[in-house]
């Protein structure tokens, strides 16, 4: 009957908008990777543009007007843009959410690098190998490429350059917290960043205390596009041949990403690095409540890009003291953990 048919229509409904769910993440892609918000938002934060006003704007003397118009209205539908009528033409302005996460240019809270990052082809395959995840217990990133991000990052130059814009991104949202909570960078005279990346966090730490010498240590092939910073020498490496010595070994977001013999190598080699009396400060996130943690992110677990291994506080202070330090202070904040620790001299 007519409310039977109602029934099987808003299901199928609902069946095909959990199958083409994939389309919002790689629509706003396409819009992002065209700069539309940063178009936008050099008008004005208030600026409202019609599709010409915005095709004017793209690298490019044929855009197909149909097909922006296309994206404009379905990301309208999707909170990035406001639509609206104007006189005899449609145009377009930013929501408030836009302004804050998907505008590029002078803005540190930019999901940009973000987006752009979790939508490259190199990570978007790792999604099709989920289903081998359960039937091998494999790592879906490495069952697709036979290797690691890190590793793909050496061999893609753009994918390198997109991964280190998104390190650099999730470093800009944080360095100020870890400056002005953490007051252990007062004393020192040398500082060395291991996976510091563009040395974006050992930048915000030289610029507060511009009397430490500050060495970004990383792999040659992030080193490569490390841009001039003053006060920073750029050295790279691996953190699992040796580290430079400093007064002290910054380690952020590191440990997640390896199991416990890999961590405990590298904090053995900043061991070696060290003098006597020498600190590890290792900013890390730690396992999230079960009961706040999003399936979402519960699946995203899965299809993580290497071994990730969130640790609790416990199991931290556990890698450091079989790495002969000694915890002296911990700082909690909200959406980190900052760990200060010195070296014993026993090894």
């Amino acid at each position: 009957d007519a409310q039977e048919g109602q029934k099987f229509d808003a299901q199928k409904q609902e069946a095909l908008e959990t199958v083409f769910s994939f389309v919002p993440a790689l629509v706003l892609k396409s819009a992002l990777l065209l700069e539309i918000p940063d178009i936008i938002a050099r008008h004005g934060g208030n600026a409202s543009l019609s599709v010409h006003q915005i095709a004017s704007c793209l690298p490019t003397d044929k855009p197909h007007l149909d097909y922006l118009s296309r994206i404009l209205r379905y990301l309208s539908t999707k909170g990035v843009f406001i639509q609206s009528q104007v006189a005899d033409e449609l145009q377009y302005s930013l929501t408030d959410t836009a302004k804050l996460f998907f505008v590029k240019e002078k803005n540190p809270c930019s999901l940009v690098p973000v987006a752009l990052m979790q939508t490259h082809e190199v990570l978007m395959a790792r999604w099709n190998h989920l289903h081998e995840s359960v039937l091998e217990g494999c790592n879906p990133f490495e069952k697709a490429h036979g290797k690691n991000l890190y590793a793909c990052c050496k061999d893609d130059p753009y994918l390198n350059i997109i991964v280190n814009d998104r390190m650099t991104s999730n470093t800009l949202t944080k360095i100020d917290q870890i400056v002005h909570f953490y007051d252990g960078f007062r004393e020192l005279k040398s500082i060395v960043d291991v996976g510091g990346g563009k040395g974006t966090a050992l930048g915000g730490i030289v610029k507060a205390y511009p009397h430490i010498h500050g060495i970004n240590f990383d792999l040659p092939h992030v080193i490569a596009t490390a841009p001039l910073i003053p006060g920073i020498e750029h050295v790279g490496g691996s953190m699992f041949d040796s580290i430079p010595s400093a007064n002290a070994v910054f380690i952020k977001n590191v440990l997640v990403d390896w199991d416990d013999e890999s961590c405990m190598k590298l904090l053995q080699n900043c061991h070696k690095a060290l003098p006597e009396n020498g600190k590890v400060i290792i900013v890390e996130e730690t396992t999230a409540d079960p009961m706040e943690q999003s399936e979402l992110l519960n699946v995203i677990m899965i299809a993580r890009v290497n071994a990730l291994r969130m640790r609790s506080e416990q199991e931290l202070r556990w890698l450091l003291q079989s790495s002969s330090f000694s915890i002296l202070k911990i700082v909690r904040l909200r959406s980190m953990m900052i760990i200060e620790a010195t070296k014993l001299n026993a090894m």
